[in-house]
């Protein structure tokens, strides 16, 4: 532990540099000013712990984020007037002004002063170039690294020259956004546009990292809810059954388009090839129709980002997530964090004839929104799978058999479980941290979603459903399951007043995580 002079709290070491990386458990007092002069006034005041300027100089005021949670105010680190991608820190406000969580990514001054003096002295390499791309040069090598995939037609929609941090050092880099326009037509005979962020050496053009940004009325449909196993409670069926017509529950579907295909508010089916198109939005098919499955993704991710919406998250991945509902011929499904995108297989049994596959992968789809790029930790690849598993448990176990409650996947899982009744994956594991991890993100997962599935048994399901989404906001890319704890606590004292931190670290202690 790192300490801060002067201050009550508890305090996490960056994982790369000597300095705070996690301030939390802070004791402060109310403050009726704008989060933003709170913040600047905070962070004026750990500075020197932090180790840069004390005046902020090398910060840059970003904005102020609501949550449930109070205000999260954001600042973006600047080198030599370059912004260094990647290095900001956040500072987290209650509603009564008061200070109670830090998030530290910056790179401290004597780190980014030191490694500008590396690379003056290797100028005198033979090896090393001694100049920087032009703006024009840059571009050609971004042309180049992608055109291969998008066409030749692109449009530069912003070039700008910062710092990147690559393996934890500040290198001078260009940031490249281009729109190409690809030379496949789509089904109405134009041509599809795709935009990329690249990040490229700006000494020798190396790609550091690349991306793809191309992230109503009401109708009806039939649907599975969630799956026929749990509404026949029949674990004999099959993928070969013949599901009867009471396995099925006809549903409005809310927020369509008027353009007849299932396109809505929170998601759209559009990356499906030949989707289905009804002038009338009457969606009315069987598993036997592949337009079944577009109806399952649109309801069941509509109504559960309603659920969420209804805990007090109005800004979690609020906008259409394409979903393509059979762009996979494995029994697999995926979420892309770089398409931003949901893609979903057909082995065994389709997985987006199953609610809960549908509603684990929109998980994954989740942290990613509150927390762009999370999971970069093998603990935090864990706790996206166990996030995901417990998602779909959560949402669906109060309308299930007793037996099936604890489980996920259990109409999937018919296509390869012998357990009865099958499943996917269960929330109630007796795992324990650290013994019984594997290094596999799916096993490992359940001793995340078993956590989770305890604390939805002792604070109910709404509280527990809505401390979890809330605490991912706390968290960062590379968090692990210590991370996941305490964030956790720090979210309840925030929104619950700390009533359940004594139950909170039971579990994780019990757990061998805290």
């Amino acid at each position: 532990m790192i300490k801060i002079k002067g201050l009550t709290a508890k305090v996490e070491a960056h994982r790369l540099y000597n300095v705070p990386g996690r301030i939390f458990q802070i004791e402060s007092k109310a403050d009726r000013r704008n989060p933003k002069q709170i913040a600047e006034k905070y962070l004026k005041k750990i500075a020197p712990d932090l180790k840069i300027a004390p005046d902020l100089s090398e910060l840059k005021f970003e904005q102020v984020k609501k949550s449930v949670l109070g205000s999260h105010v954001l600042y973006q680190q600047y080198h030599k007037r370059k912004q260094i991608s990647g290095a900001w820190i956040r500072v987290d406000i209650d509603k009564k002004g008061r200070v109670y969580n830090v998030q530290n990514d910056l790179i401290p001054s004597e780190v980014v002063t030191d490694s500008e003096k590396v690379r003056e002295l290797k100028r005198g390499a033979a090896v090393a170039p001694t100049s920087t791309l032009s703006r024009r040069a840059a571009i050609q090598f971004v042309q180049r690294a992608v055109a291969n995939v998008n066409g030749k037609r692109s449009n530069v929609l912003k070039s700008e020259l910062l710092y990147y941090v690559h393996n934890g050092v500040p290198v001078l880099s260009w940031k490249i956004v281009v729109e190409f326009r690809r030379p496949k037509k789509n089904v109405k005979g134009k041509s599809e546009p795709a935009e990329w962020k690249l990040y490229l050496n700006a000494k020798s053009g190396a790609i550091l990292s690349k991306i793809n940004l191309l992230k109503h009325s009401s109708g009806k449909g039939k649907v599975f809810d969630p799956n026929p196993v749990v509404t026949l409670n029949d674990t004999a069926l099959n993928d070969k059954s013949i599901i009867p017509n009471n396995a099925y529950t006809e549903v409005a579907l809310a927020g369509i388009m008027s353009n007849g295909y299932l396109d809505g508010p929170y998601v759209t089916t559009r990356t499906t090839k030949k989707r289905v198109k009804k002038k009338d939005l009457q969606f009315i098919f069987t598993r036997k129709d592949r337009a079944f499955k577009e109806v399952m993704a649109y309801y069941h991710i509509h109504r559960v980002q309603e659920y969420i919406q209804s805990l007090g998250f109005d800004n979690v991945l609020n906008h259409p997530i394409p979903v393509n509902i059979d762009g996979q011929k494995d029994d697999n499904s995926h979420y892309s964090p770089t398409n931003k995108d949901l893609t979903f297989g057909t082995g065994g049994i389709d997985d987006a004839e199953d609610a809960e596959i549908i509603l684990h992968e929109y998980g994954h789809a989740i942290q990613d929104n509150q927390v762009p790029g999370f999971g970069e930790m093998p603990e935090g690849g864990a706790m996206g799978e166990g996030f995901g598993d417990f998602l779909a448990g959560s949402f669906f176990a109060d309308h299930k058999p007793k037996s099936m409650r604890p489980t996920v996947g259990n109409w999937d899982a018919t296509a390869y479980s012998n357990e009865k009744p099958p499943f996917l994956r269960r929330l109630d594991s007796k795992k324990k941290y650290p013994r019984n991890l594997t290094g596999e993100v799916h096993d490992d997962g359940e001793i995340w979603s078993a956590c989770l599935w305890e604390l939805r048994s002792a604070l109910g399901r709404k509280t527990a459903d809505k401390l979890i989404i809330a605490h991912h906001f706390l968290l960062t890319r590379s968090a692990i399951f210590k991370d996941g704890a305490n964030a956790l606590i720090t979210a309840d004292g925030n929104l619950n007043g700390g009533r359940n931190e004594k139950t909170i670290k039971k579990i994780f202690v019990t757990r061998g995580i805290l």
